[in-house]
C-alpha cells in the first residue's frame, strides 16, 4: 500500500523503509531530514539537526530540474516591484516549457496581497513596502506551506533593492543564497 508520507532510515548500506508519495522524513546520523520532489523541484532539508549513532550522514541539497533560473528573471522582477514600492505585490516564476515571469490577477495594499495561483509556479515571489529591508513575516510562514522556493524583495527605495530566497518544503525552510537558484 503507498503512503502519503514515508518513514526511512538511512543505514551504512542505503536507505531501508517505504517511502512516501509525497514526502519522506529520513532519520540519518546527523538528524532528521526531509526529502521531496515534484515536477519541478528535488529537496533534501535537515529539520532537526543531532547526531544519532550507527547511521550515515545525509546532506542537505536542492536541484531545479529545468536548470538554474537565468539571473535577469530576478532583475526584471526587481525592476517590476520598484515601481510601486509603497504597495506589496506578488510575482511568480512559472515553467511551461521555459522559465516565465508572471504577474496574476492581484489586491494589493500597503500590508498584505492576495493572489491567484499560477500553474507551474517554480517561486513566489513578493515585496515589502518602501525601505524595508527583505524578511520572511510569521505570515509568509503561515502562509507558504507548498513545495516551492520562496522570495520577499525588499529595500525597494533603494538604488539596489535586495532579495532573501529560501526553499519551502510542506512548512519546513532553508534559506538560500541568489547562486544557489540563479545563474
Amino acid at each position: 500500500m503507498t503512503k502519503p508520507v514515508g518513514y526511512l532510515t538511512n543505514s551504512l548500506t542505503g536507505l531501508q523503509g517505504e517511502a512516501g508519495v509525497f514526502y519522506d522524513y529520513i532519520l540519518a546520523g546527523n538528524g532528521l531530514f526531509l526529502q521531496a520532489k515534484n515536477a519541478h523541484l528535488a529537496a533534501t532539508i535537515c529539520i532537526a539537526p543531532q547526531l544519532v549513532r550507527g547511521l550515515a550522514p545525509l546532506e542537505e541539497s536542492i536541484q531545479l530540474l529545468h536548470g538554474k533560473i537565468p539571473m535577469y528573471f530576478l532583475n526584471l522582477a526587481l525592476s517590476v516591484l520598484c515601481i510601486k514600492p509603497d504597495i506589496e505585490q506578488y510575482l511568480a516564476l512559472t515553467w511551461q516549457d521555459n522559465y516565465s515571469l508572471g504577474v496574476p490577477s492581484q489586491s494589493q495594499t500597503a500590508a498584505s496581497v492576495t493572489y491567484e495561483t499560477l500553474p507551474g509556479t517554480i517561486l513566489d515571489i513578493h515585496s515589502h513596502v518602501g525601505g524595508v529591508p527583505p524578511h520572511f513575516s510569521g505570515i509568509d510562514d503561515h502562509d507558504e506551506q507548498g513545495f516551492c522556493l520562496y522570495a520577499v524583495a525588499g529595500d525597494l527605495r533603494s538604488l539596489f533593492p535586495t532579495v532573501n530566497i529560501r526553499i519551502g518544503v510542506y512548512g519546513y525552510f532553508l534559506p538560500l543564497k541568489k547562486e544557489d537558484v540563479f545563474v
